[in-house]
């Protein structure tokens, strides 16, 4: 168990307990961090410019959805969205 949640040993995502612990603010975490909506592709993305933040696993700020996707497409990291603003 990573402490502050008893059904996070289930994860195999280790960082994932940590950053639900640390980002659990004001009730802004639903309490379960999901798999980011990314198109299967080998081309790299071309994301929109919109403004619209989600938090990742590893600790970042993206600008939205895609830009997160894009991060995994180049770095090849499990990063998940813990919440739908800014972390």
């Amino acid at each position: 168990m990573c402490g502050c949640y008893s059904w996070c040993s289930a994860f195999t995502f280790i960082s994932l307990c940590h950053v639900l612990c640390l980002h659990t603010d004001a009730g802004k975490v639903s309490g379960v961090a999901r798999k980011p909506l990314c198109p299967n592709t080998d081309e790299l993305l071309a994301c929109p410019l919109n403004l619209a933040p989600v938090c990742g696993s590893d600790g970042n700020t993206y600008a939205n959805e895609c830009t997160l996707c894009a991060e995994i497409q180049l770095t090849r990291k499990d990063i998940m969205v813990v919440k739908e603003e800014s972390c």
